[in-house]
């Protein structure tokens, strides 16, 4: 899409015309002003999986409340899913732009700030909501007339594998932009704010706390989904969808699908669906992938294959309110997950799964699993409190105090 093939066809849509003179003795009706739209530039350099689905909810349900004009600010390659921000989303947006970002740290950089404050000139929005950790900083970099507000979607420094010296400076680095470049950080979770508070000295005031929200999408049959997965009738099966990748702890799920083989054989599957390097992901574990774990790789729309599952297992090392487990509610799936940010308000506060430590150790994970497994009537509890809690946690909710937020802030109240 041409960036600017939108914005031309708007300024060549406001030239004036020169207006017909009145008849004499008639009078001139008066019009009312033009409002202008809230113009939202929306930069992300993680365009994919969480974020991507976050961001196609926000933009589809921003561009159903009117008056909001938004345009859209991606990065170009792979780090951009084009089957979860489509076509027909992408439609939704004023103006779309492609820039070089890339997720590692170096003097590129500064080529992606140049691009990108570049595009901020030429849109002039009200409003910059950058999400994700490289976006946030390439974004509030960008000095300007426009307001800030920044999405971390699980803020690095949450991240317990972090070195002291690495934690530290990222941690200044978000210190000193949450202090003098926000004018508002969204926290997913309340553990997350509460991180941004504690931990990095965020000023209250300026943390918003908007839970992510789910829509309401189709799932496939269970048998067909079971087909298509290559996975029988007969089985519990325990989902994993997510990035392949250390952070969602897929070498943690090799060792918690060995042990439950050691107990159930094949019984029980577990099933890896997402995009990444499985052998990379992994490390060492890959030389010992047990029968009862099936490593699918990436599907379109993997939120249909729910169905197939019977539990989900949710191994992250961090998150900052995991999308995937509200995909996982609406499909009524129960949730075996990890102690991190977001899980413990969803999956304890509603009885919806089980919450166990995070920890390398995952011995307490597959006994979880394996306990559930056998016991039909817990999974049947919690799969009617996933239905009893689905409509706290919508979409329709989340973009609707998003919206309240960027009207706040343009308006110059506190939100």
């Amino acid at each position: 899409m041409n960036d600017l093939r939108h914005l031309e066809r708007r300024a060549a849509g406001q030239a004036t015309r020169p207006a017909a003179s009145p008849a004499a003795g008639t009078s001139v009706p008066s019009r009312a002003p033009r409002i202008r739209p809230l113009r939202v530039a929306l930069v992300v350099e993680a365009a994919g999986g969480g974020v991507a689905v976050h961001l196609a909810d926000l933009i589809d349900g921003l561009s159903k409340t009117g008056g909001v004009e938004l345009h859209l600010i991606v990065p170009r390659g792979p780090r951009f899913d084009g089957t979860i921000l489509d076509a027909r989303v992408l439609a939704l947006c004023a103006s779309v732009h492609h820039v070089p970002m890339q997720r590692a740290i170096g003097w590129r950089d500064t080529w992606a700030i140049a691009h990108v404050y570049r595009c901020l000139l030429r849109i002039r929005p009200d409003i910059v909501h950058s999400h994700s950790s490289k976006a946030g900083a390439v974004a509030r970099l960008c000095i300007g007339p426009w307001r800030h507000v920044y999405t971390p979607h699980a803020i690095y420094t949450l991240n317990p594998t972090l070195g002291s010296l690495q934690r530290r400076v990222y941690g200044t680095i978000e210190a000193l932009l949450g202090h003098f470049r926000s004018h508002r950080i969204v926290a997913v979770s309340r553990d997350e704010a509460r991180h941004l508070h504690d931990a990095l000295g965020i000023p209250a005031h300026r943390v918003a706390t908007i839970s992510n929200g789910v829509a309401a999408s189709a799932t496939l049959p269970r048998r067909t989904a079971r087909q298509a997965l290559g996975l029988p009738d007969d089985a519990i099966v325990v989902g994993f969808v997510g990035r392949l990748s250390h952070q969602k702890g897929v070498d943690r799920l090799v060792r918690i699908a060995r042990g439950v083989y050691r107990q159930c054989g094949l019984d029980v599957r577990l099933v890896a669906i997402g995009p990444g390097d499985f052998a990379a992901a992994a490390g060492p574990e890959a030389d010992d992938v047990p029968p009862n774990l099936h490593v699918v790789g990436p599907v379109n729309r993997a939120s249909r294959y729910f169905s197939a599952f019977d539990l989900f297992a949710l191994p992250s090392r961090y998150e900052g309110f995991p999308y995937v487990c509200l995909e996982a509610m609406a499909a009524r799936v129960p949730i075996v997950a990890s102690r991190v940010a977001g899980v413990t308000e969803l999956v304890e506060g509603h009885a919806i799964g089980e919450v166990v430590p995070n920890d390398d150790d995952t011995t307490q994970f597959a006994r979880t699993v394996v306990a559930l497994a056998r016991n039909t009537a817990r999974r049947d509890a919690m799969r009617d409190h996933c239905a009893a809690t689905l409509a706290q946690f919508s979409a329709a909710t989340m973009v609707r105090h998003t919206h309240d937020l960027y009207r706040a802030l343009v308006q110059g109240h506190p939100a």
